[in-house]
């Protein structure tokens, strides 16, 4: 099965607004193929671009924290213009 930024997004969106902040490494500790890592790390920066998140790093290879600035209101992944990756 092949992972898309798409359903990345749609998890993130749902998971995110719960938690509030989370670090990347929580966020893909579950994962085990690389390729889900890349897919996970797309769809952050899709929500970064979007406004949707803050990202924070305390140095060069630190810890990414993610933070959800969407609100409270449910968002739906669909609304969301997300860019085609291929590879």
């Amino acid at each position: 099965m092949r992972a898309s930024v798409a359903d990345a997004v749609a998890e993130l969106i749902d998971e995110l607004p719960r938690v509030g902040r989370i670090t990347f490494r929580r966020l893909t500790s579950g994962l085990v193929e690389r390729l889900e890592v890349i897919v996970r790390f797309l769809a952050v920066l899709e929500l970064f671009k979007q406004g949707m998140i803050e990202l924070e790093q305390e140095g060069k290879f630190g810890e990414i924290d993610v933070r959800w600035t969407g609100g409270l209101e449910p968002v739906a992944a669909g609304s969301i213009a997300i860019d085609d990756y291929e590879g």
